[in-house]
């Protein structure tokens, strides 16, 4: 059964330990978090020209509801993408939007005011996000010119018009992803950890602002229904447990009972990319996770992911995360 949890149950449940880090001219700080619910941890590291980093990792002991109300301000002062490493939450912003599945490999975006949320976590399962964010006049500053071209809710903040509520969730991509891994695995301290993470946080911003500002200019090329939307979302269910040998376009279409139209074009309005770009996607991700792993050799891993050829699976891994499979797998 879940525990449920409202937001000042949360607060009280943890025990809560702050410590400074000293890095060159900015400071982190790393909250860490215990209790009878589970452990966890808020990394903060600020950075130049308005940037800064968040990385949460959370794993709890049972399943858990949170029940909770969103403070209201009216204007916000910064913005915040935050990247799924690990771990599912379930989320619903009441009268916003229906129950969204927060999973690695997506990212979002959210602004509400004012309003109830609910998040289902699941006992044992690790919560692993990575959070960019820029304050508005940093944003204002380094958009300039270009305002025009940013996302819809972003023009708004920076014009300062009236932002109304929205959450946005997005595919993550293999550039975004390889840039996210490289946060995690920052090999550098003091003043070249501090340069080193500004870049990354950078890069991962203009690439979430590339990908977004070129959705809002894609026209909708079809209608989906809720039962429409619920065939895709078995369509790329599918694709996941059928890494190794997965179905054709058209096969996948009858099996979910679409035709091949709707499936092309809805999965990319959904989920942001082609049904084969999420394949591929998926097929990486996982290759990564073995090889970091040590479960297996590069070619056992080619195989399991659906690589007949070695070679073919080597040159489409450097491609996505910029190393051979190697070389990864002689990290452990």
């Amino acid at each position: 059964m879940s525990l449920k949890l409202s937001d000042a149950d949360w607060g009280e449940l943890w025990q809560e330990e702050t410590k400074t880090i000293a890095q060159s001219d900015f400071s982190e700080q790393v909250c860490k978090f215990s209790g009878q619910i589970g452990k966890g941890s808020d990394r903060y590291v600020p950075l130049r020209n308005g940037l800064y980093l968040m990385m949460c990792d959370y794993e709890l002991r049972e399943d858990l509801t949170l029940d909770g109300y969103n403070g209201y301000t009216t204007y916000p002062s910064r913005l915040c993408v935050s990247f799924v490493i690990a771990g599912t939450v379930r989320t619903i912003h009441h009268g916003l939007t229906d129950y969204i599945f927060e999973v690695p490999g997506k990212n979002y975006i959210e602004f509400v005011p004012e309003g109830r949320e609910t998040e289902d976590w699941s006992a044992g399962d690790r919560i692993i996000k990575i959070r960019v964010g820029i304050t508005t006049e940093a944003l204002r500053k380094m958009s300039h010119q270009s305002v025009a071209t940013l996302p819809k809710e972003l023009r708004l903040l920076v014009e300062e018009q009236e932002l109304p509520p929205f959450y946005r969730l997005e595919t993550t991509t293999p550039e975004m992803h390889m840039a996210l891994q490289q946060i995690l695995n920052c090999p550098y301290q003091g003043w070249t950890r501090q340069f080193y993470l500004e870049s990354k946080a950078l890069e991962l911003l203009i690439l979430w602002l590339t990908q977004a500002s070129e959705l809002d200019k894609t026209p909708k090329l079809c209608s989906l229904s809720h039962s429409d939307i619920d065939c895709l979302y078995r369509a790329k269910d599918l694709l996941t447990c059928n890494l190794r040998q997965p179905p054709s376009l058209l096969e996948l279409a009858r099996q979910v009972g679409l035709n091949d139209r709707k499936l092309k074009q809805g999965f990319r309005q959904v989920f942001g990319t082609t049904v084969f770009g999420y394949l591929h996607d998926r097929r990486m991700q996982q290759a990564q996770q073995l090889l970091m792993a040590g479960q297996m050799n590069v070619k056992e891993t080619a195989r399991l992911v659906g690589y007949a050829s070695q070679s073919s699976f080597n040159a489409a891994f450097k491609k996505t995360f910029g190393v051979n499979p190697k070389a990864l797998h002689r990290r452990r």
